[in-house]
């Protein structure tokens, strides 16, 4: 079994969680957040809202065409941070639910 090894935001919010970067689906095309790269810190944790249905818009109205398969949440403000995450190998990250 893994290890769990999580990004943590510096700000803390009484309900946050920490989520298992494979449950989140994410657009790809955003770039990677290049602070959390260089300092390996991540000020806000990330923004989800969990999956209902097939065909979720992201920001901008981004489709994510598919790409919730197998998802719990969709990231609504975070992804390059997500993407950072993943590339430092990370396996879970803190987030909150958006307006919640």
């Amino acid at each position: 079994m893994t290890k769990k090894h999580t990004l943590k935001s510096k700000i803390k919010h009484k309900n946050s969680f920490y989520i298992d970067v494979n449950d989140l689906a994410i657009i790809p095309t955003r770039e990677t957040n290049k602070d959390i790269l260089l300092t390996l810190e991540m000020i806000n944790p990330i923004e989800v809202e969990p999956i209902e249905g097939s065909r979720r818009a992201g920001v901008g109205g981004a489709q994510y065409r598919g790409g919730c398969e197998g998802k719990k949440y969709t990231v609504h403000k975070g992804n390059s941070r997500v993407k950072a995450a993943i590339q430092l190998g990370f396996t879970h990250i803190e987030g909150i639910y958006r307006n919640g």
